[in-house]
């Protein structure tokens, strides 16, 4: 195991303006936790409906049947076998649907025959499965087709899907985000955390498609404060690693490798998950982490050339203070 240290937990003096965006994200999520979880229930137990799902399958394929042109060859191949009848492919695809931006926006007016009364039972509760979504803090925050209209390319950086969702953004914000406030400069956090997220929305819409299902996290922003540690140290080594390979002295500890090994650990595999992913079944928004790289490296380049203008840190005050001493001496 590897994992990036760099220079640990800071202390809140010394990089405030990370820990400023640690609270909002906490702050956020706390706030929308009891209705998060209460919608999440509501949904949970409409889902959890054989009948529905069933039903909304077989609505579904009738969509797709219809308008082949208009679904990726996965959802034609599910939509034939529904039509066997296929149980198991209906009820995949009545939890496709979902995702689906054409079937959410549609289904409510749409005409797709066959058993009435079936049909009006399941309109009945998706009419109330999309006023929960309207409710639903991931959807209200998120980058989504529900809701898409510029506030949620920022408000989605501060939102959660989930404890351990909010865990490791925050953990890796405290990391990358104290390492770069503190050798940079506050001013470097704000711009790689924002324009991450927003790099970030604008490479999901783009390269994924914006679905019903919502974009939430401060994944993307992360994404991009770690980019721009590891392109700015690409060669040196200067990143600091724990490693652990077993209980026994010797090996496990610290030790300082070049920047393309963090590209290697943590950005590669976003790049491999995103070509290997399929756009009906990918949960993780991967290209949303690679907009958020990208801009990150963006940053160390205008920074390498002289674009972007060093802040002086505190840290670098003191050594300048000690270098003009020594020199006095």
């Amino acid at each position: 195991m590897i994992f990036p240290y760099l220079s640990g937990i800071i202390d809140l003096a010394k990089a405030p303006f990370t820990y400023f965006l640690v609270f909002l994200n906490i702050l956020v999520f706390t706030a929308t936790y009891p209705t998060f979880v209460k919608a999440d229930r509501q949904l949970d137990a409409l889902l959890e409906n054989d009948t529905f799902l069933e039903t909304q399958g077989a609505a579904f394929a009738t969509m797709i049947t219809r308008e082949p042109q208009l679904f990726t060859p996965i959802l034609r191949d599910l939509a034939t076998n529904s039509m066997k009848p296929d149980f198991d492919s209906r009820q995949m695809l009545g939890t496709l649907a979902l995702r689906n931006p054409h079937f959410m926006e549609r289904a409510e007016t749409y005409n797709f025959g066959g058993d009435q009364v079936a049909l009006d039972a399941w309109k009945k509760k998706f009419t109330e499965l999309k006023e929960l979504q309207q409710r639903h803090p991931s959807y209200r925050w998120g980058v989504s087709r529900l809701k898409n209209n510029g506030v949620q390319w920022i408000s989605y950086q501060f939102a959660h899907g989930g404890w351990s969702h909010l865990f490791w953004n925050t953990l890796f914000l405290i990391l990358f985000g104290c390492f770069i406030e503190v050798t940079l400069g506050s001013s470097f956090v704000a711009i790689a955390y924002v324009g991450g997220g927003l790099t970030g929305a604008a490479f999901f819409s783009w390269l994924s498609g914006i679905s019903s299902s919502p974009l939430v996290g401060a994944s993307a922003a992360v994404s991009a404060l770690l980019s721009l540690v590891a392109f700015s140290h690409l060669r040196k080594r200067e990143i600091r690693f724990f490693y652990w390979l077993m209980p026994i002295k010797g090996y496990y500890g610290f030790i300082l490798l070049p920047g393309w090994v963090l590209l290697i650990v943590s950005l590669l595999p976003d790049v491999s998950g995103y070509l290997a992913a399929s756009q009906e079944f990918g949960s993780v928004a991967y290209s949303a982490h690679m907009g958020g790289a990208v801009f990150g490296a963006l940053m160390a380049c205008f920074l390498r050339f002289g674009i972007l203008k060093l802040e002086t840190t505190e840290e670098e005050e003191d050594f300048e203070d000690r270098d003009e001493d020594r020199r006095a001496s």
